[in-house]
């Protein structure tokens, strides 16, 4: 079982429950638009222009912030969503679940290089956060950067030494010192 695989699809049916949850009273607004005359306007088109409004309204509201990129990057619009991802991260630096907004947002571009120094910032921040160091050491591993794949990894380990995924962070890091490195994804 793939560590990376595991968290990339916890953290995308994370970030798709709360966007789910966050936007449910849009779609029921929307969907009555729609229905009584609502015009040509798509769910994906209302639901940016409400976080766009909600951006003007209060343009230092990390959730806003999120939302907007969720809103988005549901219109494919993956540029746009990263940079206001990166506002939300900004306005909230501790926040671990905006973060893992911004990074699936630049995995799924292939900004791995970017994803992984915006995973270095948080830790330096908050550097008792096992779950962002299993992740940087991850995305460390995969890009084939060893070094900071085994220090993220010994960190981790170190931090959560009891974690449910710690036994399949010591076989990784196992493999990166022992030469065996086969990608963690």
């Amino acid at each position: 079982m793939l560590l990376d695989e595991k968290r990339t699809k916890r953290t995308v049916q994370v970030v798709a429950v709360l966007t789910s949850i966050a936007f449910a009273g849009v779609i029921f607004v929307v969907l009555g638009l729609i229905l009584f005359g609502g015009g040509g306007e798509t769910v994906a088109d209302q639901q940016l222009a409400e976080a766009r409004e909600r951006i003007e309204q209060n343009p230092n509201d990390p959730d806003a912030w999120e939302a907007l990129a969720s809103a988005q990057a549901t219109n494919e619009d993956f540029d746009e969503a990263i940079v206001s991802a990166q506002k939300a991260v900004e306005l909230a630096p501790r926040d671990f679940r905006r973060l893992q907004t911004l990074v699936s947002l630049q995995i799924r571009q292939g900004q791995t290089d970017e994803a992984i120094t915006a995973l270095q910032a948080y830790t330096s921040r908050v550097p008792d956060n096992p779950d962002a160091f299993v992740q940087l050491g991850q995305l460390a591993e995969q890009a084939g950067r060893t070094p900071l794949a085994r220090l993220s990894y010994q960190t981790f380990l170190r931090l959560a030494p009891d974690d449910r995924t710690a036994e399949e962070v010591r076989e990784r890091l196992d493999a990166l010192e022992s030469g065996q490195t086969t990608p963690a994804g």
